[in-house]
C-alpha cells in the first residue's frame, strides 16, 4: 500500500515547522519542570514545597488540571493553617501529590505530541510503495513457491485477469448484430400504447428528449465542479492529482482552463484522443480484484468528464419521465382486480381503500434507489462511485450513495423474503451479472441502442472515438504497443455510465414487461425475486436480452435459491440456474437466513495478513485496518437491520472475533491489533504503557483513530441493563422480537381492523360505511376473513408498515455519559465539525460516544483532558492529506 509523495510542499514547510516548534517546547518545559522539582526537594518544610509548586505554576502558566483541585483555595487553606492545626501534614501532602502531577500532566502531553508527529513524519518518509507490476514473462504461470518472485512480479490471479481483459477489450471478431438488437428493441418497446391523454407514445417521446440533448459550455463553477468529480475517482496518477488539486482555487488559471475547454467544445466534431495513445494502468483493489485505469492528459480527462456528466444527467432525465409515462408496469403476485375492488368498496366504502401499501412502496422505493441508480440527478452530484471499499458519501439530496445501495439490497431481499412465505408460503430468489460487463460491451451494440432511442449522428460519433481509445501499458514501459479499444468501456468514466445504462435500461423494461414487476440492478449486479413462476420469465427474458446484446452470464455469481415456509426446499425448477446466492461475504442458507462465508473470509484474513506485513508505518497500518477491516469486511458482513434479526449482529462479532485472533496471534505475536500497535511503537520509539485511548481518539484529540468494527454493532445489539438483568433473576425473560413478528402484527392488526369492520356493517352503521351496499344488497353477509386479507400486498397499511420496519435499523441505546466525561466533552474548544468527539454530547456519533466514555478514563488521568496534545503543534493537516490520497493496495 502507498501514499502519494505530491503532497503540498507548503504544507510539508507548515509541519515541519510545528514539529520544530514542539520539540523547541517540549525541552524548554522539561528543564523548567526539572528546576521547580529541584527546588521542591531541597525545601525541608511542607508548606513552602506547597507554596513553591503552587508559584511555579503560575510563572509557568502550568492548568490546574487534577480534579477538585482549585490553587486559589490550597492557598487560603495554607493561610488557614499558620493559626489552625485542623489543616495537616496529610491534607498537604496530597496537595503536594496534585500539584506535582499537574506538571506531569503537561509532559505527558508533550510526550504524546511528540510522538503523534514522529509517527506522521515516519509515515510520510516511509511510505508502503507497491511494488510496479510487471507484465508475465513468457514461458508459463510463476513459480508459487518463490516469495521475491510472488513480490516483486505478482501473482498468477493477476496475470490471468490481465490476460482476460486484454481478450476482450482488443477482439476485434466478436461483434454484436445491429440490426438483430434493433429488431428486438422495436418489439419490445412499441409494445406500450399510446395514452389517451398523450398525443405520442411513450417511445416517440424519449426520442425527443434524445434529440434535446444541449451540451452547453464550461464555466468557473462548472469546472470546479468536474476537478472535484475527477478527484474523487481513481483515475490520476499522483502528479495529476496533485496538480488539480493546486489549481481547483486559483481563479486565473481556472478562468484560463475555463476557455480552452470552451474552444474544444466548439470543435467537438474533430475531437479525437490525439497523437499519443493513453495510458493505462492496472490496480489492485481491497477486493482482491484487479482493474484497467486510463490516464488521460488532465485538459482531455476534464472535457471527457464534462460531456459524460451532461448525459447522464440527461439520459437520468428522460428515462425517468418514461418510467412515469404509463408504459412501466408495477403489479402484485395477487394483484386487486376490477371485481374485488368493487366488493371491497361495496362492504368497505372509502376506508377500505389506502395509499399506505406494500405494493406502493415497492415503487417508490425502486425508483428512488434503483432506477437508473448510477446516473446522477444534476450536475453537481457527479459521477457514481462503484468501488467495494466506498464509504457513505455526501451526495447531495436524499440520493444513497452506492455502498447504501448495495446495504439497502440485502436488506430488501430479506424482507421481500419474510413477506412472501407469510403471504404464499414460498420465496424464490434470482441472482446474476453478466461476465467482464465493462470490458465486454460490444460497441455495435451500445451504437444501435442510442440510434434506436434517436440519438443525433453528431454523438454517435462521438461516442465511437471515445470508445476506440488507442491505449498502451504503463507496465510495459516506453516502447509498449499501442492497442486499439474494440469492446468495452472504460472505468471510472461518467460516460461509460451513461452508455453502460443505456443498454442496462432496455433490460430493466424487458423484465418488466415480462414480469410487471422489477428487476433490482446494482450496475450489472442483477437480483430477481418473488414467485418462481415469475422468476422464470425473468430469467427467460435476461437470457434474451444478453444473446440479443452480444454479452455473457458469469457463472459464477450466479443462482436461484427457493424457500418454503419453516424450511428450504431444493431448485425444483428446471428453468432456473443452479448455484448460491450470495450477497458480499454472506450466503443464503437452507432456511432462507444469511451465514457467513467462512471460506472467503479466510481467504480475506491471508489476504489482509499479507497488507499489514507490507506497511512500514504505524499511521500506514492503521489506515489498512481501517478501510480493509472497519470499512470493506464490515461493509460486505451487511449492516444491522431488523429484518436479520440479532442472530446476524452475534454471527458477524463472532466472525470479527476470529479475524483478529487469526490474524495477530498467528503472524504477528500479538493478541489483537492495539496490542500489535503498542509493541511496534515501544519497539521504534521507546514510549511506554501507552493508553488505549491514544489508538481510538480522533487525530484532532491528538490519537491514532483505529476504528473498531463491533462498536456499531453493539451499539444496536440487545443486552441486559439494569431492568433487564432484574427481569432475569426475578425469571421474568422477555423474548427478543423475530424479524417474522413484525409481520405476524401486521396479520393481527389486519384481523383487529376486520372485525371493527364487520361489526359497523352488522350493526347496519351506514354512516360510518359510506356504502351503496345498504340498498342494493342490504341482505348479503359481509365478506369473509379470506377475501378481505387476500389482497393485503395491495390494501393492507400495517403490512406497509412492516415491510418499512424490517428494512429499518435496530433502535440504538447510547453509552450512559458519565459526570466525570460529561465535564471533559464540555471543556473541549468549540468544534469544527460534528465528527468525532467534539464539545457537545448530544450531537456525536454514537460511535464516539462510546469511545469516548469507554477510554476517557485513563486519558483523563494521564492528560487532565482528552486531548492529548496541543491542536496548534500537531500535524493534523498533514495526517488528512495523507488520509485523502488513494490508496495503492500491495499486488
Amino acid at each position: 500500500m502507498s501514499s502519494s509523495a505530491a503532497l503540498s510542499e507548503s504544507m510539508q514547510r507548515i509541519t515541519t515547522a510545528k514539529l520544530d516548534v514542539l520539540q523547541k517546547q517540549r525541552d524548554a518545559y522539561e528543564t523548567k519542570k526539572k528546576t521547580v522539582f529541584d527546588a521542591v526537594k531541597r525545601e525541608s518544610h511542607l508548606s513552602k514545597q506547597v507554596i513553591g509548586l503552587l508559584d511555579a505554576m503560575l510563572v509557568h502558566d502550568v492548568p490546574a488540571v487534577v480534579p477538585n483541585l482549585s490553587p486559589d483555595n490550597v492557598r487560603r487553606f495554607l493561610n488557614q493553617r499558620r493559626n489552625d492545626p485542623s489543616v495537616s501534614d496529610l491534607m498537604l501532602e496530597g496537595w503536594k501529590v496534585d500539584l506535582q502531577r499537574c506538571f506531569e500532566i503537561q509532559s505527558h502531553k508533550y510526550e504524546y505530541a511528540s510522538l503523534f508527529s514522529q509517527l506522521v513524519t515516519e509515515w510520510l518518509e516511509n511510505p508502503s510503495n507497491a511494488p510496479a507490476l510487471q507484465r508475465q514473462p513468457s514461458g508459463g504461470s510463476i513459480d508459487q513457491g518463490s516469495q521475491d518472485s510472488f513480490e516483486t512480479v505478482g501473482c498468477q490471479e493477476m496475470y490471468d485477469q490481465w490476460r482476460e481483459w486484454e481478450t476482450l477489450v482488443f477482439d476485434s471478431t466478436k461483434k454484436s448484430d445491429p440490426e438483430s438488437i434493433k429488431a428486438y428493441l422495436s418489439t419490445l418497446f412499441n409494445s406500450t400504447a399510446k395514452s389517451k391523454k398523450l398525443t405520442k407514445t411513450p417511445l416517440e417521446n424519449l426520442r425527443i428528449r434524445m434529440k434535446e440533448f444541449d451540451l452547453g459550455i464550461f464555466y468557473k463553477d462548472s469546472l470546479k465542479s468536474c476537478i472535484k468529480g475527477l478527484l474523487k475517482t481513481d483515475l490520476l496518477s499522483p502528479s495529476k492529482r496533485a496538480a488539480l488539486l493546486d489549481i481547483k482555487d486559483n481563479g486565473l488559471v481556472l478562468d484560463e482552463m475555463v476557455d480552452v475547454l470552451n474552444i474544444q467544445i466548439e470543435n467537438l466534431d474533430h475531437w479525437s484522443w490525439g497523437a499519443e495513445p493513453v495510458s493505462i494502468d492496472l490496480r489492485r483493489q481491497v477486493n482482491a480484484k484487479y482493474r484497467f485505469y486510463m490516464d488521460e492528459e488532465l485538459l482531455q480527462a476534464l472535457l471527457i468528464y464534462f460531456i459524460g456528466v451532461k448525459w447522464s444527467v440527461h439520459l437520468k432525465e428522460a428515462f425517468t419521465k418514461f418510467f412515469h409515462s404509463g408504459a412501466w408496469k408495477q403489479s402484485s403476485y395477487r394483484a386487486l382486480n376490477r371485481k374485488a375492488r368493487v366488493r371491497r368498496e361495496d362492504f368497505l366504502g372509502k376506508e377500505g381503500s389506502t395509499s399506505d401499501t406494500v405494493r406502493n412502496q415497492r415503487r417508490k422505493d425502486y425508483e428512488q434507489d434503483y432506477f437508473m441508480t448510477q446516473l446522477p440527478s444534476s450536475f453537481g452530484e457527479g459521477g457514481r462511485d462503484y468501488s467495494d471499499n466506498g464509504s457513505d458519501s455526501d451526495i447531495p439530496g436524499d440520493t444513497k450513495s452506492p455502498v447504501e445501495i448495495k446495504q439497502s439490497l440485502l436488506h430488501l431481499v430479506t424482507t421481500e423474503s419474510l413477506i412472501n412465505t407469510s403471504l404464499y408460503g414460498s420465496f424464490t430468489v434470482l441472482q446474476s451479472d453478466f461476465k467482464w460487463f465493462g470490458p465486454s460491451l460490444p460497441h455495435p451494440t451500445i451504437s444501435a441502442v442510442l440510434e434506436f432511442f434517436g440519438v443525433k449522428d453528431r454523438w454517435l460519433k462521438f461516442f465511437r472515438k471515445f470508445l476506440a481509445t488507442p491505449l498502451k501499458f504503463v507496465q510495459d514501459g516506453p516502447e509498449a504497443p499501442t492497442n486499439i479499444r474494440q469492446r468495452g468501456i472504460p472505468i471510472d468514466h461518467a460516460i461509460s455510465d451513461a452508455l453502460g445504462e443505456s443498454v442496462l435500461f432496455c433490460l430493466d423494461f424487458a423484465v418488466n414487461q415480462a414480469t410487471q414487476t422489477n428487476l433490482y440492478r446494482f450496475h450489472d449486479d442483477l437480483w430477481f425475486w418473488g414467485q418462481e413462476d415469475i422468476c422464470v420469465k425473468a430469467w427467460d427474458t435476461i437470457g434474451e436480452f444478453a444473446r440479443v446484446m452480444g454479452l455473457s452470464m458469469n457463472e459464477e455469481k450466479t443462482g436461484a435459491v427457493q424457500v418454503s415456509r419453516g424450511s428450504r426446499t431444493a431448485n425444483s425448477s428446471k428453468s432456473l440456474p443452479k448455484g448460491k446466492i450470495q450477497w458480499g461475504f454472506l450466503t443464503m442458507d437452507q432456511s432462507g437466513k444469511w451465514v457467513v462465508n467462512d471460506e472467503e473470509v479466510d481467504q480475506h484474513i491471508e489476504e489482509l495478513r499479507r497488507q499489514l506485513k507490507a506497511c512500514t508505518s504505524v499511521f500506514a497500518t492503521v489506515q489498512a485496518w481501517n478501510i480493509y477491516v472497519s470499512r470493506f469486511l464490515a461493509n460486505n458482513f451487511g449492516r444491522p437491520r431488523n429484518c436479520l434479526g440479532q442472530q446476524h449482529i452475534d454471527m458477524v462479532i463472532t466472525t470479527f472475533d476470529k479475524i483478529q485472533q487469526r490474524l495477530f496471534s498467528d503472524t504477528f505475536d500479538s493478541s489483537s491489533l492495539i496490542d500489535y500497535l503498542r509493541k511496534t511503537i515501544t519497539q521504534r520509539f521507546n514510549v511506554q504503557d501507552i493508553p488505549d485511548g491514544f489508538f481510538y481518539f480522533p487525530v484532532e484529540l491528538g490519537g491514532l483513530d483505529v476504528r473498531n468494527p463491533l462498536v456499531p454493532l453493539l451499539l444496536v445489539r440487545e443486552v441486559e441493563g439494569t431492568e433487564a438483568q432484574k427481569e432475569r433473576l426475578l425469571g421474568e425473560i422477555k423474548k427478543q422480537k423475530d424479524p417474522k413478528e413484525w409481520i405476524e402484527e401486521a396479520f393481527e392488526l389486519d384481523e383487529e381492523e376486520y372485525e371493527k369492520s364487520k361489526k359497523r356493517y352488522d350493526e347496519d352503521d351506514v354512516s360510518a360505511l359510506h356504502s351503496r351496499l345498504f340498498k342494493d344488497k342490504a341482505d348479503e353477509p359481509f365478506m369473509g376473513l379470506d377475501e378481505f386479507t387476500r389482497y393485503r400486498e395491495e390494501t393492507s397499511a400495517h403490512l406497509q408498515n412492516a415491510y418499512q420496519q424490517l428494512q429499518a435499523e435496530p433502535s440504538s441505546k447510547d453509552v450512559t455519559c458519565t459526570p466525570d466525561v460529561r465535564t471533559a466533552i464540555d471543556d473541549l474548544p468549540a468544534r469544527l465539525s460534528n465528527s468525532g468527539i467534539h464539545d457537545d454530547w448530544r450531537s456525536m456519533e454514537p460511535y464516539y460516544k462510546w469511545v469516548a466514555q469507554l477510554y476517557a478514563g485513563d486519558v483523563l488521568k494521564r492528560f487532565g483532558s482528552l486531548s492529548m496534545g496541543e491542536k496548534k503543534l500537531l500535524p493534523i493537516g498533514l495526517v488528512t492529506m495523507l488520509k485523502n490520497e488513494k490508496v495503492r493496495w500491495q499486488g
